[in-house]
């Protein structure tokens, strides 16, 4: 199914963050400054069997699809690790032992927001899929021995996908 731009609707809808301006000080000086307050983010690294199941999703900000890990946003007052076992089991019917293994600030200098990446091993079907109506998603197992070629040879560009990545490599030191 090929997906085409129809037209703008609006460049003032901000129904994922909130844009806030900030007059700040530093000493004798006043500056007003921009931070987008948006809500934290969860990735989901789940193994199966050597593999890493990765999604291929269509994403309207590049309008084109992205090899990337499932996740999502994290719901108000939803611990990381219960959001990254949601999303997993919505966004693929798979569920396994979940752990967070790290949490970072994926740009500080203009969000507020944090990403949360959770590990989660020995994983297996055991939910019906549950995705949104715009979540356009194929599931794509990785055999682990081919994320970093993958990676070196442009194959995965989501840079939170990146981030969440490095610290699984991280584990294994």
């Amino acid at each position: 199914m090929q997906w085409r731009k129809v037209k703008l609707i609006s460049a003032e809808d901000y129904k994922v963050f909130t844009v806030n301006t900030t007059e700040f000080s530093r000493g004798q000086h006043n500056g007003i400054f921009y931070q987008i307050k948006a809500p934290d983010w969860v990735n989901v690294i789940c193994e199966i069997k050597q593999q890493i199941m990765m999604i291929r999703q269509f994403r309207i900000g590049i309008e084109d699809y992205v090899l990337e890990l499932p996740g999502g946003l994290i719901d108000s007052h939803e611990p990381a690790l219960a959001a990254g076992v949601r999303e997993l089991a919505e966004e693929t019917g798979f569920s396994g032992d979940a752990q967070v293994i790290g949490t970072m600030f994926p740009n500080p200098a203009l969000f507020t927001n944090q990403l949360h990446t959770v590990l989660v091993t020995d994983a297996r079907k055991t939910n019906e899929i549950s995705r949104e109506i715009f979540e356009d998603i194929e599931i794509v197992l990785v055999p682990m021995h081919e994320l970093k070629q993958k990676i070196a040879h442009g194959e995965i560009t989501n840079a939170l996908t990146l981030a969440s990545l490095m610290q699984y490599f991280s584990l294994n030191v």
